[in-house]
């Protein structure tokens, strides 16, 4: 018995056909496009090899600009900043040192500002970093405002 929910599973079935057929096209025109920029951007390196041009730079440059990733890909992607080791001791010193500065109550915001201002020291995830930070300094307080976390001597 043909129904309703037949009729749309066919037609999921199909669009999901045409979407993959979609994107197999995309893929094999991109790579085409870069077969045939590879072979241009070599055809203009042998004719300067044979007319002794050595300004095949701004060639290589447009070659450069057309095989990276597009800005608005990138803008979409997530990047991540890589891992660095911290000496959070270090660091908890300098967290105590700008408490002590500061004379009031600082947000995790502030505090890793002023700590990369400062002292060049970035997180990754500012909590955790700073929350590691803690651990060596039983004197700060943490306390919460709202969303907000603040600490104090």
């Amino acid at each position: 018995m043909f129904n309703e929910r037949k009729a749309l599973q066919m037609t999921l079935q199909s669009l999901l056909e045409q979407r993959l057929a979609l994107r197999r096209q995309y893929v094999d025109q991109d790579k085409q496009l870069g077969m045939d920029i590879k072979q241009i951007l070599n055809r203009i390196r042998e004719m300067d090899s044979q007319e002794g041009i050595v300004e095949s730079q701004q060639a290589e440059e447009s070659a450069a600009a057309a095989e990276e990733v597009p800005a608005e890909l990138m803008r979409r992607m997530k990047i991540r900043k890589a891992h660095i080791r911290h000496d959070y001791i270090q660091i908890a010193r300098h967290i105590e040192e700008l408490l002590r500065d500061n004379m009031k109550p600082m947000s995790l915001a502030e505090l890793c500002d002023e700590l990369k201002n400062r002292h060049n020291v970035e997180f990754a995830s500012p909590y955790i970093g700073v929350q590691k930070s803690l651990k060596f300094l039983p004197q700060v307080k943490v306390q919460k405002d709202g969303r907000k976390l603040v600490f104090s001597l």
